[in-house]
């Protein structure tokens, strides 16, 4: 039982999410692509738990939005 005006609702709320997870990728690439090269892949390596602690987080978070997005 949905009306014409739910479903632009919820595909709003489903882009959000997305379009949120894709700054929170961007801003990592951005922030580990400006490091000079010779410091690039040691301080990925120093950082990568933290890196995929982050992508997790945010990654969950847009789950949980998408989720309650296709609640009626």
């Amino acid at each position: 039982m949905s009306t014409e005006s739910e479903a632009p609702d919820r595909a709003d709320h489903r882009s959000a999410a997305i379009a949120d997870l894709f700054d929170a990728l961007e801003g990592l690439m951005i922030h580990y692509g400006a490091l000079p090269d010779a410091e690039r892949a040691a301080r990925r390596a120093a950082d990568a738990d933290r890196i995929t602690g982050e992508v997790a987080r945010h990654l969950e978070v847009a789950r949980r939005r998408i989720a309650a997005s296709a609640r009626p």
